[in-house]
């Protein structure tokens, strides 16, 4: 058995993608979640670069080195709790990130610093934003709604934050058609 690890794997419809490159090559999987594929044998180089090739023209990619693939995992996570309905307003990152995974935080944060040059921090921030520009495009919430359910303490935060990042304010935005990021390519 041998684990293949797979950057940008971040939802269900990803899982399958890979499988379908995995099966279309021939290969034995035995389990497939964010970020790896279980494999009953070792790839062939021939596998390995036909199944680089079709990841990459879907978005993902081989990983070699086991710190990015925390990276991943992280980015993985945090994008899987924005896919949730609501994040509860008492949200910890630091608290998510270490009932997740078996490190500290501060290494985490080490990791994921130098391997990405930003901190975990700006992400799920540049994460959050994303995520309200989606909300706001549906208009079935106000700015104030769209705070809460992003976990923001108040909606006046939420506003700072959002036309710091975005150049306008959120409710500027929801008037306007505006183009928005997957929270995969973020």
């Amino acid at each position: 058995m041998e684990t293949i690890y797979i950057k940008n794997m971040v939802c269900d419809r990803c899982i399958r993608a890979v499988e379908k490159i995995f099966d279309k090559n021939g290969v034995i999987q035995i389990k497939t979640i964010l970020g790896q594929v279980e494999i009953k044998s070792p790839l062939l180089p021939t596998q390995v670069t036909n199944i680089d090739n079709a990841l990459k023209a879907e978005g993902f990619e081989l990983i070699d080195s086991s710190k990015p693939v925390l990276v991943t995992k992280i980015k993985a996570a945090l994008v899987t709790l924005f896919g949730q309905n609501e994040i509860p307003e008492e949200f910890k990152l630091s608290t998510f990130l270490t009932e997740k995974f078996p490190y500290d935080y501060s290494h985490l944060s080490r990791v994921f610093s130098h391997h990405q040059k930003d901190t975990i921090e700006h992400y799920l921030i540049r994460l959050r934003i994303e995520k309200a520009k989606e909300l706001l495009t549906y208009k079935d919430n106000n700015v104030s709604e769209v705070a809460y359910n992003l976990g923001y303490a108040s909606a006046a935060h939420f506003s700072r934050q959002f036309k710091k990042m975005v150049g306008v304010s959120p409710s500027v935005y929801q008037n306007k058609s505006n183009s928005r990021n997957s929270l995969e390519d973020i």
